[in-house]
């Protein structure tokens, strides 16, 4: 019954979904980028990801899957911690970190995501006659912050499913109204075949903010429309991984989203390029014991048009 089960799968489930990349592949070239998105969960996490384009959905092997495919926490079998920090070129601060280890049968993940702009001040227009210089108004900041709660694993050798959990807050100091909280949840799955020689093919689906919503201290209530992400992913010994993503907004009006990456490894070395945002990206990690160091070159046009370097530091064992 098992061999049957997956024999369907992969004969008539995968085929159907490579169809619908590249059908949604088509319009994403074709009709630009678009959509809605959480600002926290916006700048992407881990320099992996990001160097290989932010192509990850089938792939999420690591402490970074809470984020891209909780499916692939059932994929993991060992504990995980990774964090980064980046600078972005608004000012703000955007921290990340990320831990997973197996547990009830599957693999757990805790992840925390800040996005901070703090201390701005806040000046007249004209200047103080005595001291020659402008007046102190007020001081501005800001902090929206993701808590993430997540768990997958494998219904068998071939299926891993997952769910994260977000607990959203925002805070806008000093400004009346300027608190909000909230929550989302984006459920995943993988489908994995590996042949003889050890070669895999992967497909990825998530469904970001499938249920979502975030109330503010003004009584407004705010709703962003669920993005269906599908991946896809090779790898063999020689030549690497290759991946494909393709993103959908679930309502009218928005165009499809498209990113590809390629990874390198050998002898704990790995080299990456990507495509996403309208840009190339490139990165590289190394491992050496059981620390992992990862570096991304990435532009994202409205996030960090000067700020581009992404370093992550990850421990494993």
């Amino acid at each position: 019954m098992l061999r049957r089960c997956s024999a369907f799968i992969f004969r008539i489930i995968i085929p159907s979904l490579v169809i619908s990349l590249l059908v949604i592949s088509h319009s994403a070239f074709a009709q630009g980028q678009a959509g809605t998105d959480i600002a926290v969960l916006k700048a992407g996490v881990g320099a992996r990801p990001l160097g290989m384009g932010s192509a990850f959905t089938a792939v999420a092997d690591n402490a970074d899957a809470p984020y891209w495919n909780p499916a692939g926490l059932g994929m993991v079998s060992s504990n995980e911690i990774t964090a980064m920090q980046t600078k972005l070129s608004t000012d703000a601060d955007h921290y990340y970190i990320s831990y997973v280890r197996p547990a009830f049968g599957g693999t757990l993940g805790i992840s925390w995501i800040q996005v901070g702009l703090g201390n701005i001040s806040q000046t007249s227009d004209e200047v103080d006659p005595k001291t020659n210089e402008v007046i102190n108004l007020s001081v501005f900041s800001y902090f929206s912050n993701a808590y993430l709660v997540s768990y997958g694993r494998e219904l068998n050798d071939r299926i891993s499913v997952g769910l994260t959990a977000k607990y959203l807050t925002s805070d806008m100091f000093q400004i009346e109204g300027g608190q909000a909280s909230g929550y989302s949840m984006t459920p995943g799955i993988l489908l994995r075949l590996v042949n003889r020689n050890s070669r895999q093919l992967t497909v990825g689906a998530k469904i970001d903010e499938l249920i979502n919503q975030q109330s503010w201290g003004t009584g407004t209530t705010e709703n962003v429309p669920p993005k269906l992400r599908i991946g896809l992913a090779y790898s063999s010994p020689n030549p690497g991984l290759f991946a494909l993503d393709i993103s959908q907004t679930m309502k009218s009006g928005y165009a499809a989203e498209a990113s590809a990456g390629y990874e390198w490894s050998k002898d704990g070395l790995s080299l990456r390029l990507g495509y996403s945002d309208g840009g190339l990206t490139t990165g590289a990690g190394f491992v050496s014991g059981h620390t992992r160091i990862d570096y991304a070159y990435v532009t994202q046009r409205e996030l960090s048009k000067d700020n581009v370097h992404r370093i992550s530091l990850s421990g494993i064992w």
